[in-house]
């Protein structure tokens, strides 16, 4: 049986993705990787949709089935950004393009999530953008956790036993509890918190990719 490549985007300063993609991928694919710079990689509020195109076009050399921007920003830019630049990608290259932000989105919204908890790797008011930004797409946000990093590589560095503990903080009367960020190591974390299922952005999008390879 052939196995099918996937192609992930992911931002400069990001050390989990490929390792949680590696471990959620063992044996049913093999991931192809293309680095964006993090901090040039937005036109105002809008991707810069030729780093991405650049990105899209050395993964689609390499024969990928599907392609994932595996990154948050999204959500905090409002979604509809996410669904350009899937449309735009897919447009240049013929293959189809999903994003951990849509794809977060869509699962909360199947799963019946009322009231989410939410964790981010910066401080009180990215956690207060994001929970804005889901709630326009109907997915209210109850508790939230703030780690207050706000270089995004030093994310990837936190213990996992402290992620464990803002889960459980966001955790007080959720249905579930995202971990949103992928440069956080949320997908070593257990699949619920004191009951509570625990999402991670990460695992999301790459479920997503997977999907959407067939």
């Amino acid at each position: 049986m052939t196995v099918p490549a996937l192609g992930v985007i992911l931002p400069s300063s990001n050390r989990v993705v490929e390792r949680a993609t590696e471990a959620r991928t063992a044996g049913r694919a093999e991931a192809c990787y293309a680095r964006v710079p993090y901090g040039a990689m937005l036109k105002g509020a809008a991707y810069d949709e030729a780093v991405f195109l650049a990105a899209a076009d050395l993964l689609a050399d390499a024969g990928v089935s599907a392609l994932c921007w595996n990154a948050t920003r999204g959500a905090a830019l409002g979604f509809t950004p996410d669904e350009d630049l899937c449309a735009a990608v897919t447009r240049r290259t013929g293959l189809p393009m999903v994003t951990t932000a849509l794809a977060a989105r869509a699962r909360l919204r199947d799963g019946g999530i009322r009231r989410l908890g939410l964790v981010v790797q910066g401080r009180a008011d990215e956690a207060a953008l994001v929970g804005a930004r889901f709630a326009e797409a109907g997915i209210a946000v109850g508790a939230s956790a703030s780690l207050g990093i706000t270089e995004n590589r030093l994310a990837a560095l936190v213990p996992p036993p402290r992620l464990a503990q803002a889960a459980r903080e966001a955790s007080a009367g959720s249905d579930a509890v995202l971990v949103w960020s992928t440069n956080l190591p949320g997908w070593r974390l257990p699949a619920a918190i004191d009951g509570v299922p625990l999402l991670d952005a990460t695992t999301l999008g790459t479920d997503a990719l997977l999907e959407a390879a067939g």
